[in-house]
């Protein structure tokens, strides 16, 4: 079969047991291969001792490294297995490790079914790096759809683009996980605090390069599919750091989003509300759905476009020695 159909049926299968079956259970995620990723950075980060600079920097690249040696490179490995069946099988269950719609909108929807302040603090508690011990129910509001928001690049556009961009050369699986192992050791050393500046300089700067345009194409999705108007969304000055999908979610709902301390983003705007969070939830997955939709087509150009060529060549050595 055609390496871009294999990649087709792939993200077929890893799409539908995402949006049918979703991840596995907080009860289990232990055994969930993608949190082998931050528990062996984790283990790493704690015999790590902090003296020399120059070596964290330096093992700063090597740990990622060797977690992408353990982690992507094996997937290399898959279009080498004898039965094709075998191969679409485990190629689709390990792409689908990489991405998630089912739960981003289940962490969404956690903050909204909680019963009281506390359980909601529990909820955003664990979608979100900032304390929200303080935060009020605007802010938790708040929080969460910037989680949603965010997460969209990170959990969904950024492992579809690379599927799509290394699946030009047969490696698709390989290219999504490479990016959700960079993405996650981010998550966890990619921080400018004392222990991570140097440690995890290397995650945080790739990551930053591999979410360039993810992150933009993220950001569209999100007003195209909200149907947005007015005003640009990516004003200059002090809110350039804020994620593009923030401001754009922002936009979208006109929606006031606010990180305590760190920024405010639509001020003129309502304040976050859970009918927000649902429009938030509503606007990822038609921007998930959609995006996997042009991805569909463009590995199906990837195709016929493979297929035509082959069919010249073909036409082309039987006419030399006809």
């Amino acid at each position: 079969m055609n390496c871009f159909v294999d990649h087709l049926v792939i993200f077929s299968i890893a799409l539908l047991i995402d949006l049918s079956i979703g991840d596995p259970p907080e009860r289990i995620d232990r055994f969930y291969p993608i949190v082998w990723i931050s528990r062996l950075m984790y283990f790493l980060d704690r015999r790590t001792r902090r003296e020399d600079l120059r070596k964290e920097k330096l093992l700063g690249v090597v740990y990622p490294l060797l977690i992408l040696i353990i982690f992507a490179v094996p997937c290399l490995l898959l279009p080498l297995i004898p039965s094709e069946l075998l191969y679409i099988a485990l190629g689709s269950l390990v792409f689908k490790m990489t991405f998630t719609i089912k739960g981003l909108e289940r962490f969404g929807r956690a903050a909204l079914e909680a019963t009281d302040i506390e359980a909601k603090r529990a909820a955003v508690g664990k979608i979100v790096s900032r304390n929200v011990a303080d935060l009020d129910t605007e802010l938790l509001d708040s929080a969460t759809i910037e989680s949603v928001a965010e997460n969209l690049t990170d959990s969904v556009i950024a492992p579809f683009f690379y599927f799509v961009l290394f699946g030009i050369f047969g490696a698709g699986v390989f290219g999504a996980m490479v990016y959700r192992v960079i993405n996650t050791l981010d998550a966890v050393v990619g921080y400018k605090t004392r222990d991570y500046f140097y440690l995890g300089w290397f995650s945080a700067k790739t990551d930053t390069a591999l979410n360039y345009i993810p992150e933009r194409i993220a950001a569209g999705l999100i007003l195209l599919t909200a149907k947005s108007k007015g005003q640009k969304v990516i004003p200059s000055g002090p809110e350039e750091h804020i994620p593009l999908t923030i401001r754009a979610m922002s936009h979208a709902l006109q929606v006031k989003l606010e990180k305590k301390g760190y920024y405010v983003v639509g001020e003129g705007y309502e304040s976050a509300s859970e009918s927000h969070i649902e429009g938030a939830i509503r606007v990822m997955k038609r921007s998930s759905l959609l995006f996997a939709f042009l991805c569909l087509v463009v590995l199906s150009l990837l195709y016929f476009v493979s297929l035509s060529r082959c069919t010249s060549f073909t036409a082309a050595s039987t006419a030399l020695f006809a």
